[in-house]
């Protein structure tokens, strides 16, 4: 599935929405920022829980995101080549936010 139908897929599910972030196309849940392409580093960014964001870089799978010099210990950068997992990424976030509310 296509990060285009996954986005697409996400906004059926109660409470999420079409936002922007950074001025590029991004879902929230209840006004929390779930899951966006980040087309600079060519990567998926999702949040999720800071140990799930140290997994996910221990394993190779992620990447750290400090777009501004700061690491952001919730969201984590998912490269390209991991694209046809990105649903079950986009669908891990939202289950973090549901985790969270």
């Amino acid at each position: 599935m296509s990060y285009a139908q996954a986005f697409q897929r996400l906004l059926q599910e109660p409470g999420v929405e079409e936002s922007t972030m950074m001025k590029t196309p991004c879902l929230r849940y209840q006004g929390n920022f779930l899951t966006m392409m980040f087309d600079k580093e060519e990567a998926l960014i999702i949040k999720v829980s800071p140990e799930r964001v140290n997994e996910l870089i221990a394993s190779g799978e992620g990447l750290e995101f400090n777009y501004t010099k700061k690491r952001f210990k919730e969201w984590v950068l998912i490269p390209i080549e991991y694209a046809d997992a990105f649903e079950s990424f986009m669908f891990e976030a939202l289950h973090y936010a549901h985790s969270k509310s």
